[in-house]
């Protein structure tokens, strides 16, 4: 009886010290990547270049894991997890901005930023930084890597030259307010459908048109269910690599350092990479998916979403925001 007492007590004592050793410990840490972009892409590749990385330079203490074409929610989703600190990182578009915080969506409206140096002067320059400074502050999202997406072309399944043309064409949009108001100043029927269902939505014609910069039409494969390429070039893309500093700040320094270059090296990777692949894309869409590229006239465009511009500088956008990302030389 006694023999069972003490054996009784030793386990009880053994079921205790498992208790309270952390279920962290020993553990490699895993980070996250919630990500709209598909395989293929140079802000895809930057992906895979960081978690190479990170985990080369971890002598694999910290394993990275990719979700791309929005297996964790579209760009809403992710930025409010990374918020929350629910989800270690993103790799998203202009959401955390253009769904949050709309008014400082200056940077990424039509014909705005004029071309690549006027891309890289934004971003780089210290309006770029008010703007990446909006979602830290604010809701604790980190921009620590910007990518270049190149220019956003309109597809369609008629070809479309002038703005006059785009009356009555029911025109996929992401959830951006200006970019509806802009487009719908046009005469097009702006719709909303999440990225991750654009591909369905072109081919069941729920929508007959969309916009986005070549690799994505090529990487999501639009062209099987599009015909025509305009290059409108109406808005120069960026793609972000964030953190969410809720969860950053557990961490220790020299991870945090690790983290931090591993990603500035992926955007490196990733930007080299993107002005020859917005070209090849391009090529790629016309000779292998089958699609007419059609030269549109870019300054009737920009006269004609000139007043909705206007409109949206006076009712929407942070005082003077506008002037100061035009006025970049």
């Amino acid at each position: 009886m006694r023999g069972k007492i003490v054996l009784v007590v030793a386990m009880a004592a053994i079921f205790m010290l498992v208790l309270s050793i952390p279920s962290g410990a020993g553990a490699k840490m895993k980070i996250n990547v919630g990500s709209t972009f598909g395989p293929g892409a140079p802000v895809y590749k930057g992906q895979e270049k960081f978690k190479e990385l990170v985990e080369q330079r971890s002598k694999g203490e910290i394993e990275v894991f990719i979700h791309p074409l929005g297996a964790m929610g579209g760009e809403r989703d992710v930025f409010e997890a990374m918020s929350t600190g629910g989800l270690e990182m993103g790799a998203m578009g202009s959401g955390d901005i253009s769904i949050f915080f709309p008014k400082y969506l200056v940077f990424e409206v039509p014909y705005v930023l004029r071309d690549y140096d006027h891309f890289w002067k934004f971003w780089n320059g210290p309006v770029g930084k008010i703007v990446n400074d909006v979602p830290l502050k604010e809701k604790g999202v980190k921009t620590v890597a910007i990518v270049y997406r190149g220019p956003r072309l309109l597809t369609a399944n008629r070809p479309i030259k002038t703005p006059a043309e785009m009356k009555g064409l029911k025109l996929r949009l992401p959830e951006i307010k200006p970019w509806m108001e802009v487009w719908k100043s046009l005469g097009a029927l702006p719709t909303p459908v999440p990225f991750q269902e654009v591909y369905m939505a072109l081919k069941t014609g729920v929508v007959e048109a969309q916009e986005n910069p070549p690799e994505s039409i090529w990487s999501l494969k639009f062209y099987e269910a599009q015909k025509y390429m305009m290059r409108t070039e109406h808005i120069y893309s960026a793609c972000k690599y964030q953190i969410s500093m809720k969860w950053f700040n557990t961490l220790k320094k020299e991870t945090q350092d690790l983290i931090i270059k591993a990603w500035e090296d992926a955007a490196k990777y990733a930007n080299e990479m993107a002005v020859a692949a917005d070209k090849d894309y391009t090529a790629k869409l016309q000779k292998e998916g089958g699609m007419t590229l059609v030269e549109v006239d870019k300054a009737a465009f920009a006269k004609a979403v000139e007043p909705a511009m206007e409109k949206l500088d006076k009712e929407l956008f942070a005082p003077g925001l506008l002037k100061q990302v035009r006025s970049i030389k």
